[in-house]
């Protein structure tokens, strides 16, 4: 046999091997593995390790990952629809510009996070740990993220109009700008957090007599909303 032939079925054995190692299933360790736009719709990931795996552009619908270990994942343009992340550790994972429309994130860790440019209507993040996490510019309607910590977490123009944020902790977080009209803010912790230029208005329950800056007054957050329907019509509907 020539040692063309051996190298090649050597490359062969390796390349097999290296599938089998990043074989998704419950509980297995595919930490490392390049998964970039691999088709995970429903997979079944509870447990798993993924810990710095590349899931760039992966399709990972409704797939299940409750308690899976995701620490400096790449999940850039992932798309986390109705995904379970619950109890997961996704501490210093990119999920820039992702989809998580629906996704579960109860008691997850995300300390860190980038989450900059990233969908996240109707997202569950009761109780999770965003500390540090970047939110910039993020889309989150109706989020539920009462108990959550984000202490220190930047918000900078995120759209969390209607959020569920009783007793979530924005101590020393970056608000400057962000929208959040009729949330509810019962309990909510804002020490040293910066609302410059926040729109609150019709929200409830906050206390910002310890904020670092504060929000937007009533009337001037009417008027940038009226000025904003009127310099772009699209942001009425």
């Amino acid at each position: 046999m020539s040692a063309r032939t051996l190298s090649s079925l050597s490359f062969l054995a390796l390349s097999t091997c290296a599938a089998f190692a990043c074989a998704p299933a419950p509980r297995a360790d595919l930490s490392g593995c390049d998964l970039a736009g691999a088709k995970l719709e429903t997979a079944d990931l509870r447990g798993a390790r993924l810990d710095r795996a590349v899931l760039r552009d992966a399709n990972l619908k409704w797939a299940n990952l409750t308690g899976a270990s995701l620490r400096q994942a790449d999940l850039t343009g992932a798309d986390l629809f109705h995904t379970i992340l619950d109890k997961a550790d996704l501490t210093g994972a990119s999920l820039a510009k992702a989809n998580l429309f629906g996704a579960n994130l109860i008691g997850t860790t995300a300390v860190a996070a980038d989450f900059r440019g990233a969908y996240l209507k109707d997202v569950l993040m009761e109780n999770a740990d965003l500390g540090g996490a970047r939110l910039d510019g993020v889309y989150m309607l109706r989020g539920v993220i009462n108990g959550a910590r984000l202490v220190g977490a930047r918000l900078s123009g995120a759209v969390l109009t209607g959020a569920d944020a009783e007793n979530a902790d924005f101590s020393d977080a970056d608000l400057t700008g962000v929208v959040m009209t009729g949330a509810t803010m019962h309990g909510a912790r804002l020490a040293g957090a910066d609302l410059d230029g926040a729109d609150l208005s019709n929200a409830v329950g906050a206390d910002f007599s310890h904020v670092a800056r504060p929000p937007l007054s009533e009337a001037d957050a009417v008027a940038r909303s009226l000025n904003r329907m009127l310099l772009d019509p699209a942001t009425a509907r």
